[in-house]
């Protein structure tokens, strides 16, 4: 039996050993099922590609604090988003409430930005931010991971924040 046939039954029993603790465990944090998958299955992912080197180590203590590392990024991701998301929303409500110049000029800015967007970003954040879509709703239309929608939105409310600084910064 070669060492890789070896590890990968080594590998099989710590998924299936491992996979609902850590599941479970992620799902306590990120409280979304979808994405506790998600998380999980990109560290048993990334765990088989390094598999080797990590074969001899505490693996399971190792698998818990990814876990928790993941999930600490992605929470940490998603406070940026919805923080640019409301930031976003502002400037919808001042477009709409500030006076006809500035509304024009506004509306320039998210012209520019959503022409700039990749096609996909664009196609995520419309469905998100002006149809109303969930992410998992995105998600399973695009067949894609929550996580692959999160990233899009963060990058196109991070082109959003940076292009109203901009305006702002070139105005005052």
């Amino acid at each position: 039996m070669s060492a890789h046939t070896v590890w990968e039954k080594e590998f099989e029993e710590l998924f299936k050993k491992n996979y609902s603790k850590l599941f479970y465990y992620a799902l306590d944090w990120v409280e979304d099922s979808e994405v506790a998958k998600d998380i999980v299955s990109e560290l048993f992912g990334d765990t088989w590609r390094r598999y080797e080197r990590l074969r001899n180590e505490r693996i399971e203590a190792y698998l818990y604090r990814s876990v928790h590392n993941l999930c600490i990024n992605y929470l940490r991701d998603k406070q940026v988003e919805m923080k640019y998301q409301q930031e976003v929303i502002e400037k919808r409500e001042n477009v709409i409430g500030g006076d006809v110049d500035t509304h024009e000029e506004q509306l320039q800015v998210i012209d520019e930005v959503m022409d700039s967007l990749g096609p996909q970003t664009r196609m995520i954040f419309e469905q998100c931010h002006f149809e109303g879509r969930k992410y998992q709703e995105v998600a399973e239309m695009l067949n894609i991971s929550v996580s692959a929608v999160h990233k899009h939105m963060n990058k196109a409310f991070t082109m959003f924040r940076k292009a109203f600084e901009l305006k702002n910064k070139n105005k005052g």
